[in-house]
């Protein structure tokens, strides 16, 4: 892939509208962290220092994560599923500090709007027959299917329950999830017209019990921007991603359309101006198409990871 196409179209007509936005984040830079919890504020100030990061969700190795220079790192809270192997406690203090003494942001993975049939998680009877809060198989990730998410019953097995998978990360002392799957509200808006509402009322219950042990605890969503318009979801969050925003929606290293770039950025900005600190994943591996996208994530203000579908390596490190 070359460097022209999408990447050089879509900077001559999103610059002046972005250098808009970034004056107006300037502007309410003194007001950003206003409300915050004092541990809240370090968090942020925390994330304001990540410059390399990445997801591993399959074949981790904690020695490599540990050994490497990574600032922030994303891993699921199970290593093992069959064995029952989770991370420890101090398997997660080692991952916490650097080769180089300085300390490293470690977030557990917590799908909100989808179950994985296959996971810990999921109890065994309902592996065949699905309780009726149960949607259809998502096609793009086998084993993965649509939930509704509003339903108690699912609430209790991601947070509401002492043996939740939150409570599981939270016992562990991750400093926070990436909260996949917020857009799930999609899925259902046909059928229930309050599904956006719902996915906010869901985040912010689980923010308030996660911060009730840890004040400090960092929520990390992806996607989902129009969730972006509302305040009450910004004031949740602290951080947050956006996957594909340059290439892969029409499939594996292929240019995004311009207007569905502009579409997203149009979104992405109100969290720009809110003093969010804005990631950026794209699914690429040819080197020149990294090196182009890479300049144009961050002349757009967004911290890159370069990452293979499956998230199943040691994120490449640019420190």
């Amino acid at each position: 892939m070359s460097s022209s196409g999408i990447f050089s179209l879509t900077r001559r007509n999103v610059i002046a509208a972005f250098l808009a936005g970034l004056m107006f984040a300037m502007q309410r830079a003194g007001a950003t962290t206003r409300g915050l919890s004092t541990e809240r504020v370090q968090s942020r100030r925390a994330l304001a220092r990540v410059r390399c990061w990445g997801c591993q969700y399959q074949n981790v190795k904690l020695s490599e994560i540990s050994a490497s220079n990574l600032d922030l790192i994303i891993i699921d809270a199970s290593l093992d599923d069959g064995r029952r192997r989770f991370v420890t406690p101090d398997e997660r203090r080692l991952l916490q500090r650097k080769p180089n003494g300085q300390r490293r942001i470690v977030l557990g993975y917590l799908c909100v709007g989808e179950a994985d049939v296959k996971r810990w998680y999921w109890p065994p009877q309902w592996r065949e027959q699905v309780p009726d809060w149960v949607g259809p198989e998502n096609p793009k990730w086998p084993g993965s299917r649509y939930v509704r998410y509003w339903d108690d019953r699912w609430q209790s097995m991601v947070f509401r329950a002492p043996d939740s998978i939150l409570d599981r990360i939270l016992d562990i002392g991750f400093d926070g999830v990436l909260i996949d799957r917020a857009d799930a509200y999609l899925d259902w808006e046909k059928e229930r017209p309050t599904a956006q509402q719902d996915m906010i009322d869901l985040i912010a219950e689980l923010a308030a019990k996660a911060r009730g042990r840890d004040p400090g605890f960092i929520l990390l969503p992806q996607n989902a921007e129009l969730l972006l318009t509302r305040q009450r979801y910004l004031d949740l969050i602290d951080a947050h991603n956006k996957e594909s925003l340059l290439t892969g929606l029409k499939g594996e290293g292929i240019e995004n359309d311009r207007r569905d770039v502009v579409w997203s950025l149009g979104y992405l900005r109100k969290a720009q101006a809110a003093g969010i600190k804005m990631l950026a994943t794209e699914y690429l591996a040819d080197m020149e198409a990294i090196a182009s996208a890479r300049k144009h994530l961050t002349s757009l203000g967004f911290l890159p990871f370069f990452g293979h579908r499956q998230l199943d390596r040691l994120p490449l490190e640019e420190c």
